[in-house]
């Protein structure tokens, strides 16, 4: 009887060392996947965030850094006029990243990444490609306030509301 229960309290106590493993490996292999999604520029989840906060302090601070970043550069490409001026501020943003820097990979994953995002955006689709074309549709604008103000009801009549 004793051997019988030996061996089950055995069997048992392997049984929870391998439970115990795969959990480990399941939350390492977690661990990893948001660390290659620091590294590759994409956004992290909230959840990814808590879980980062809690167990590895350094890599959150790297993707707050990175998020920071992200958020930067979004204000700047929605301030454009133009979809040129967007690349020429993502080009921008990248050079100054330092070489020096010892994350400069993932800041500069970051901004492709945001760069990708942002011209999936109505917002950039809307934007004229060039400066020029920019600068006339400008114009036309002002010129067409011009006209509103001078009291041209026929041009107010042909101005979608």
């Amino acid at each position: 009887m004793n051997a019988s229960v030996k061996k089950e309290e055995s069997i048992n106590a392997n049984q929870v060392i391998k439970e115990q493993l795969t959990r480990f490996s399941e939350r390492e292999k977690y661990h990893q996947n948001i660390l290659a999604k620091i590294e590759s520029g994409k956004k992290l989840s909230s959840q990814e965030m808590a879980y980062l906060r809690a167990n590895d302090p350094r890599a959150y601070q790297k993707a707050r850094r990175m998020e920071q970043k992200r958020q930067w550069l979004e204000q700047q490409m929605k301030k454009c006029k133009s979809k040129q001026e967007v690349r020429e501020v993502v080009e921008d943003a990248i050079c100054h990243v330092s070489e020096k820097d010892p994350d400069r990979d993932a800041i500069i994953a970051t901004y492709q990444d945001a760069y990708q995002e942002f011209r999936k955006t109505a917002h950039y689709r809307r934007l004229p490609d060039t400066r020029k074309e920019a600068e006339e549709e400008e114009k036309q604008g002002k010129r067409r306030l011009q006209t509103l103000e001078e009291g041209d009801t026929e041009e107010l009549a042909r101005t979608p509301l």
